[in-house]
């Protein structure tokens, strides 16, 4: 039972228990699958860093498979894969998540892995010297992959000098400076209760009752510990251009953008439609026209990043050095034309259908569940099942989305990042123009 002073509500698709110290619990249950997914979500990554220990959130999630007290060797916590399971963790820049999927007969066993992690990684200073050299060669990775580095290079364009544009992997005298010692006074102060999102997702009927409890045993004693993050105040007011030269790059990798809105604006349902029309898969706007009909590239794609107080909508394309500049010119070309133009009829009603298609394939996996609402809860967002999310979508209008482009869609924040072989070309500044 959940102990006297829990909170509970319940919703036809899901289950949230609150525990008296803070730690959410996500139940979702689902029909005609024979799996569960487990998460521990917890409220912090990159922006909750200091340029002096930038990459620790990383680093602590990278240390934590290293061993636990009660699964004190990597092969110990392995036993996931031992029983057949998927198991791992990212870090982002707002939260990091410890997540697994295994037969649902096995959901004990998968969640107490991923309550370990979380809660008790050793952090042992044998281990760090060795994790760190991992980390430095996935960061060199980092750096000889254009397109990831084109990413992290706008990114930090737009928030420079603050928690929020510093890299998710860190810098290697950050990197270098981190020790036993940091990594247990990070964990300490920011794995709290009340950053936690405990959340099973799939076949759990059967279990609730013993979900519950054992959440409870295993969370319900952490002490609270409230801590905030930097908020970010943009003022751009013209068109911004940045560009790193790696000599070897055999192609050019570009990203075009502009500052939108934080990731609780109603602005998002009509947004994700029109991103759809623009830029996502063989239908979009960019995919016909850069690459069908111009041949200017492979790839090309757009989509949304947003944050509790900001957020920026971009176009990523890999091009032909020698066409980046038709490249960039019909990117925006296209950008200005659904500034003014806006969107048809048509186009909203195939990009809903599409969502809605996409939704549904993605239902189907516990995984996606625990991610879908668990992030809602852990930003403390009003819960929307995807029914609600459904209905949200099919109430935007093209009014809707045309209000938003010529809101959005304007010169000032303009943006490009651009990896190549070249030195910095001022002509390129001289494109960013809508």
């Amino acid at each position: 039972m959940m102990s006297k002073g829990a909170t509970r509500t319940k919703v036809r698709y899901y289950e949230k228990h609150v525990l008296p110290n803070g730690v959410r619990l996500m139940l979702v249950p689902m029909e005609g699958v024979n799996s569960v997914a487990t998460a521990v979500m917890v409220g912090v990554g990159s922006r909750y860093e200091t340029p002096e220990i930038n990459g620790i959130s990383h680093f602590l999630e990278h240390m934590v498979f290293k061993g636990t007290k009660k699964y004190p060797t990597t092969d110990d916590v392995n036993t996931i894969e031992k029983i057949g399971g998927l198991q791992n963790a990212y870090t982002d820049i707002d939260i990091t998540n410890y997540h697994n999927k295994v037969l649902s007969t096995d959901w004990q066993q998968a969640l107490d892995i991923n309550r370990e992690l979380a809660l008790a990684p050793l952090l042992l200073q044998k281990h760090v010297d060795k994790e760190r050299d991992v980390i430095l060669e996935e960061m060199k990775r980092y750096e000889d992959e254009p397109a990831a580095k084109v990413g992290e290079t706008f990114h930090s364009m737009l928030y420079p000098s603050t928690s929020l544009g510093m890299r998710i992997i860190g810098e290697e005298k950050s990197l270098r400076a981190v020790a036993s010692t940091e990594l247990k006074q990070y964990h300490d102060r920011w794995y709290s209760p009340e950053r936690m999102v405990v959340i099973l997702a799939g076949s759990i009927r059967g279990s609730v009752l013993g979900i519950k409890e054992k959440t409870e045993d295993w969370f319900g004693r952490l002490e609270q510990r409230k801590d905030g993050f930097e908020q970010v105040k943009e003022s751009q007011n013209k068109p911004q251009l940045t560009v790193v030269t790696k000599p070897d790059a055999s192609q050019a990798h570009l990203i075009l953008g502009l500052r939108t809105f934080n990731r609780g604006s109603d602005d998002r349902f009509a947004w994700n439609v029109f991103n759809l029309i623009m830029g996502v898969s063989f239908t979009s706007r960019l995919f016909k026209e850069v690459r069908e009909k111009r041949g200017l590239c492979y790839h090309v794609r757009s989509s949304s990043d947003n944050w509790a107080d900001v957020g920026y909508w971009s176009i990523y394309a890999g091009v032909a050095t020698a066409k980046v500049e038709e490249a960039t010119r019909a990117i925006l070309h296209e950008v200005a034309k659904a500034a003014d133009r806006g969107v048809t009829e048509e186009e909203i009603r195939i990009a809903k259908k599409r969502l809605k298609t996409m939704i549904a394939f993605k239902s189907e996996d516990p995984e996606f569940m625990t991610e879908y609402y668990g992030r809602q809860e852990m930003y403390h967002q009003p819960i929307l099942t995807l029914e609600d999310y459904i209905r949200k979508i099919e109430k935007v209008t093209k009014e809707d989305i045309n209000r938003l482009t010529k809101k959005y869609l304007v010169q000032k924040t303009l943006n490009m990042a651009l990896v190549w072989n070249k030195p910095r070309e001022e002509k390129l500044a001289a494109l960013l123009t809508l």
